[in-house]
């Protein structure tokens, strides 16, 4: 028996496929309306960024401009302004120049801009006085103008063909006058020419001339001087005021000389003759064997 052979068909197996991933990928495209806008858009970004590029300069320059011509005004406008006006001038306490000459000087006339006072030259003006040392002059807003002033002392009076007032640095500021000069030593020996000749070697005479009488006033009991002579050979010489009497000292070691010369006054009054009148010491300096200590002498014998 014929068997009928049977046809065998395998089919293949679906394959699986995997996801990669569980994300999903959405494009979505845009209206045409919306990219449009979009475009004109960034645009607009790009035209506005190079305008201010552009703009940013001037802006810089108008808005400077502006700020200058603002601070102007409003400079003008504070100096202008009466409420900046000087109504007074003040003067510090003076001893030798008076309020009226110090007014006088700087120059400043009352409803003046005092902003616009120039306080150094008010000062080289007010400097010219021969009293003063220094000046500081200072505004003191709203209205007032401060003026302080720092006056020369007077040590000593120099006599070069008239008198003059010394300070302390031996510089000749002012003619004196009677009453400036009372009561202060006198400087002599050295001439009017000398001192505009050679103003520093003079000067430095001076100074050497008042130490001498610094260390003379420190004494207790001396006499009251009237007179220092200065000489370029012989040095200095002391003059009494009461009496007349001299003392020549010569130069250097002032102090032991002026300690011997108490040793002799006080000799004097022990011995009662405390009348300086009659007294004239003529050398107390030079070498042991040549010194004179002390002179004695009657009326002008």
């Amino acid at each position: 028996m014929n068997e009928t052979p049977t046809l065998s068909v395998e089919f293949p197996k679906p394959r699986r496929f995997r996801r990669k991933s569980n994300k999903r990928v959405v494009v979505q495209r845009k209206p045409l309306v919306v990219s449009f806008a979009d475009g004109l858009a960034a645009l607009g970004r790009g035209v506005a960024f190079g305008m201010v590029k552009i703009v940013r300069p001037f802006a810089v320059v108008a808005f400077v401009a502006f700020v200058v011509a603002g601070g102007r005004w409003g400079l003008l406008h504070v100096l202008n302004s009466p409420r900046f006006a000087v109504t007074q001038v003040i003067v510090g306490h003076t001893q030798h120049v008076s309020e009226a000459e110090i007014v006088s000087l700087a120059g400043v006339q009352l409803g003046a801009k005092l902003l616009l006072v120039d306080t150094d030259a008010v000062a080289a003006r007010v400097a010219k006085h021969p009293w003063v040392l220094s000046v500081h002059v200072e505004r003191k807003l709203p209205s007032a103008l401060q003026i302080d002033v720092v006056e020369r002392s007077s040590v000593a009076v120099a006599m070069l063909n008239g008198l003059y007032l010394l300070d302390a640095e031996g510089h000749a500021f002012k003619r004196a006058t009677t009453a400036e000069a009372a009561g202060l030593v006198i400087l002599t020996g050295i001439e009017r020419n000398q001192y505009a000749e050679r103003p520093d070697a003079v000067r430095a005479a001076y100074r050497d001339a008042l130490l001498l009488l610094d260390e003379y006033n420190r004494g207790q009991n001396r006499p009251k001087l009237s007179e220092i002579r200065i000489d370029p050979r012989y040095g200095f010489s002391l003059h009494f005021l009461q009496s007349g009497a001299e003392l020549q000292l010569g130069n250097g070691t002032y102090s032991e000389k002026l300690a011997r010369l108490d040793q002799i006054l006080d000799a004097l009054k022990r011995a009662g003759l405390d009348a300086p009148a009659v007294l004239r010491i003529v050398h107390l300096d030079g070498p042991a064997n040549s010194r004179v200590s002390m002179r004695l002498s009657l009326g002008d014998s």
